[in-house]
């Protein structure tokens, strides 16, 4: 009888050994990190400026049978509203004056890139003339065509989050100038071990700090989007830094992102 229940004992012992933690939410450390970067101003004239909007889409749980986004271009062009259409949905096309409508045909068991590759091949379809596309697992980057000032595009009471990247203007004579500056209230992305997107985001203080909190041990990337420099037309690309958590309770400190805007 002692036999058995030794072997019980150390079978339950083995298996609890067994079980270790992967990168992720639910640990106790956290990592900690700041966003600087260069922002360029113009002094009496301004260049012409592409609108650059990026729509973070979620998963199709996340989503309202209906909801709709607004998107707009400069110069009294044509006007759209993105609605989105569960698959056996009720919701009518709301039909917004003035406006062209695109449907974004979706399932609530979908996740967050196949909601957002359904939604790019939309936008290709129907705005491709106003608008250029470009997708980064659940982010769409659409960029007006044409320059100059537009009313920034709106998600409304959606789950689909809007970030206004660069705004639209019209060109006017003067000269620039930049500030190197913490950068406050930009997006910051979280990635798990070797996953191929980020499963958490926050935005930076007033000191451009960030934190990410109740992480397990292991590897992390954080990532924010800054303009490439090496490209024309109001190209976005990331700038990345990687950091490993070995301990419980560690509080980790990332390496600066610098970004320009």
């Amino acid at each position: 009888m002692n036999k058995i229940a030794i072997v019980i004992v150390l079978g339950g012992l083995a298996g609890l050994t067994a079980c270790t933690k992967v990168e992720g939410s639910g640990g106790t450390s956290s990592v900690t990190g700041t966003v600087q970067g260069r922002t360029y101003s113009s002094s009496g004239g301004e260049s012409a400026e592409q609108e650059i909007t990026q729509a973070i889409l979620p998963e199709g749980s996340a989503i309202s049978d209906g909801d709709y986004i607004l998107l707009n271009t400069p110069n009294g062009g044509t006007l759209y509203y993105v609605w989105f259409k569960w698959v056996n949905g009720v919701q009518p096309d709301p039909g917004l004056s003035g406006r062209t409508g695109i449907q974004v045909d979706f399932d609530f068991s979908e996740s967050n890139t196949m909601v957002a590759t359904s939604m790019l091949a939309a936008l290709n379809a129907n705005a491709s003339a106003d608008f250029t596309f470009s997708v980064n697992n659940d982010i769409i980057t659409i960029t007006n065509i044409a320059t100059g000032e537009v009313a920034d595009a709106d998600e409304l009471s959606s789950n689909i989050l809007i970030d206004i990247q660069n705004q639209g203007g019209g060109a006017t004579a003067g000269s620039s100038s930049f500030t190197e500056e913490p950068m406050v209230d930009e997006r910051v992305y979280l990635i798990y071990g070797g996953e191929g997107f980020y499963s958490e985001s926050v935005r930076t203080d007033a000191d451009g700090n960030y934190q990410f909190t109740g992480l397990n041990r292991g590897n992390y990337t954080i990532y924010a989007f800054t303009e490439d420099t090496l490209n024309l037309g109001g190209t976005l690309t990331q700038v990345e830094t990687t950091v490993n958590i070995a301990e419980k309770k560690q509080v980790v400190t990332a390496s600066e992102l610098y970004i320009i805007k």
